[in-house]
């Protein structure tokens, strides 16, 4: 690295001198201190990557559905645009996965789970997920607090740009967009969607076959993004407003006595910065962030007469502030970070009582490097207290994290263990008649060994991974379905192989990307021997999955189709032959064509996604949309 920054240099004076033979014993040259810092590969720990072109060619709309196409990961989908739409990554639980926004993490203190559906993929540069947490300096210590991290990196404007767009497409899909961005410096970008979410469907079982219309999946939302640059500060601030329908589950006949007509309202508002500076030994990274979150939720017995009324009201606020230091020597980095985050929950169900919780986190990380290898030991401490009427015990640990590599060539080999431990919701401590505020926090331990092959074209990873969940939170029902008790109880060991490919080339005119990805993993139930669940598999979790990307391109053209396979998985525990679901499979096509008029760029897409026309069910009893079709136009200047 030395010699590459004193070669640089040299380039740079050479010329200057050239143009000044006469002068030089007069004049002086002053030049900027210049820093030369080189980055780890992000394939130390497993991870998966959609970027660039083949990001934005895919055949999707939100951050959860370019998800899908990465390994081990399960997308629980309710169905339509609008439906509630988290990820599980290696069976672990949405609970377990820790996503971020510019390296600052979205929260949801309520019910932990953070809606991906509500991220657009339209102002994004990458999307990554790390089954660990990235193997690199100036982390904070809450990207070491999850299982499994999914980064969203917004795209910074490489030139000066406005851009336009408006689509249609089936269930009365209505979309338009604005984009505008000041070379380096800054982005505004809004988006305004409605569907009507009205698909057909055929639903089957042992006992029912139905075939009938999706009602009450509507959605209306909008977008304002915007973010800000300027040398080692970025600012990001983002408000989401929408009102949807929540269809519900398809039962017995197609009637109102069990048609949902509940709505939900939604709005979030976050305001984030995030400061980072090097120097040639030390680095300093500091984050900030505000976020406000409200839900209506309304169940009224008047449309629905099956229902109870409920008509509730939710706020959320969470302030976040964290700092992090490293120190780099030749062989070893040292990194301290600490992280304190202020959350509430206030909502007018009955016998409620305001809560806040106060989150701190400090992490000790060294990394050492020799001739090939690389050895990270990170310690994480966690202390969370929360503050209510129903005052509950402060929740403490210290987590361990071991990773290991080996870099020859091309190759890196891997292995990590983390054991990782997840605070109850406040929705499980203390929502009216459901919480239980002597919960104990899950545990999860990873462990993972794997391979990492890199040439100039094709990339190839091999990982066997196993995880153990105990004192898993679980709900059970009560005296009725409207009363249900949290309690810990089970544990869950997964046992799992995934295998990833990827493959790019050019041919002249011509370009070829393409990715592939297949997971094959069995989770299981060791809660209690003498249960006749014992060693059942556990919902929602397939023992075969897989995917694939073929991204075309040709001039001003470019064909993508996905293929994404989900094997058969139960619904229940039980793992009655009435709660399998079937394999499904989908096939995707997105057809892109620009046209240059002068300095302008019109950019013409069709898609049809569902190209089988493949009834399947992500989660039981909630159908998925047929073949459907979209059509946009774009204009860039």
């Amino acid at each position: 690295m030395k010699k590459i920054c004193k070669g640089l240099l040299c380039l740079c004076v050479m010329p200057c001198h050239a143009q000044n033979v006469g002068t030089i014993h007069r004049d002086t040259l002053s030049l900027d201190e210049v820093v030369c810092v080189g980055e780890r590969p992000h394939y130390l720990t497993p991870s998966q990557t959609l970027q660039g072109e083949m990001l934005q060619n895919l055949s999707t709309t939100s951050v959860a559905d370019a998800l899908k196409y990465f390994s081990g990961v399960q997308i629980k989908d309710y169905g339509g645009l609008g439906g509630l739409k988290t990820v599980n990554v290696r069976s672990l639980g949405s609970q377990h996965v820790g996503v971020y926004l510019d390296g600052i993490r979205i929260t949801n203190a309520q019910n932990g789970q953070v809606d991906l559906g509500k991220y657009s993929l339209s102002n994004m540069e990458s999307v990554s997920l790390y089954n660990a947490n990235r193997n690199e300096r100036l982390q904070s210590a809450s990207e070491y607090a999850s299982a499994a991290t999914v980064y969203m990196q917004t795209r910074r404007p490489d030139r000066t740009t406005l851009t336009g767009e408006y689509g249609l497409g089936s269930f009365g899909l209505q979309k338009a967009k604005l984009y505008f961005a000041l070379k380096n410096w800054l982005f505004v970008d809004g988006e305004y969607q409605h569907s009507d979410g009205d698909y057909k469907f055929r639903f089957q079982s042992a006992s029912e076959d139905t075939i009938g219309r999706r009602h009450n999946s509507d959605i209306t939302f909008y977008r304002l993004e915007a973010a800000g640059f300027y040398r080692g500060l970025s600012v990001h601030t983002y408000y989401y407003n929408s009102e949807r329908g929540l269809p519900g589950p398809v039962v017995r006949r197609l009637s109102d006595q069990w048609d949902s007509t509940d709505r939900q309202w939604d709005q979030n508002f976050f305001a984030q910065a995030s400061y980072k500076k090097l120097w040639s030994r030390f680095g300093l990274k500091a984050n900030m962030k505000y976020a406000f979150d409200y839900l209506h939720y309304l169940q009224d017995p008047s449309t629905n007469a099956a229902a109870m009324y409920c008509n509730n009201h939710y706020t959320q606020q969470d302030l976040y502030a964290s700092v992090a230091g490293s120190y780099n020597s030749t062989y070893l980095s040292l990194t301290a970070s600490t992280d304190l985050r202020w959350s509430d929950l206030d909502c007018d169900v009955y016998r409620f009582n305001y809560v806040y919780r106060i989150d701190s986190k400090s992490l000790l990380s060294l990394i050492g490097s020799y001739k090939g290898w690389e050895a990270n030991v990170a310690l994480l401490y966690t202390h969370i207290q929360d503050h209510t009427v129903a005052q509950a015990d402060a929740m403490q640990k210290l987590t361990p994290m071991f990773l290991l590599s080996y870099k020859k060539g091309g190759w890196i080999l891997r292995a990590f263990h983390k054991r990782i431990f997840r605070v109850p919701t406040l929705n499980d401590l203390y929502y009216t008649l459901v919480g239980n505020t002597q919960l104990q926090p899950e545990y999860t331990s990873q462990w993972d060994a794997g391979a990492d092959y890199r040439g100039k074209h094709l990339h190839l990873a091999i990982d066997a991974y196993y995880n153990e969940i105990s004192d898993k939170i679980v709900a059970i029902p009560m005296k009725c379905q409207f009363r249900w008790s949290m309690v810990n109880f089970g544990k869950v060991k997964s046992y799992g192989v995934s295998l990833s490919g990827g493959y790019n080339q050019e041919w002249g005119r011509f370009s070829l990307s393409a990715n592939a990805n297949y997971t094959c993993q069995i989770d299981r139930d060791y809660t209690m021997p003498d249960d006749p669940e014992y060693k059942n598999y556990i919902p929602y979790s397939p023992m075969h999955s897989g995917s694939a990307i073929v991204d075309l391109g040709y001039r001003s053209y470019s064909l993508c189709t996905s293929f994404l396979y989900t094997g058969e998985r139960f619904a229940l525990i039980s793992n009655n032959s009435d709660d399998r679901l079937g394999d499904w499979y989908t096939v995707d096509v997105k057809l892109n064509k620009r046209f240059h008029l002068g300095k302008y760029v019109l950019q013409a897409t069709l898609e049809c996604n569902n190209l089988t026309d493949s009834h399947h069910e992500v989660v039981k009893r909630y159908p998925m949309p047929g073949r459907n079709y979209k059509m946009t136009l774009k204009f860039e200047m």
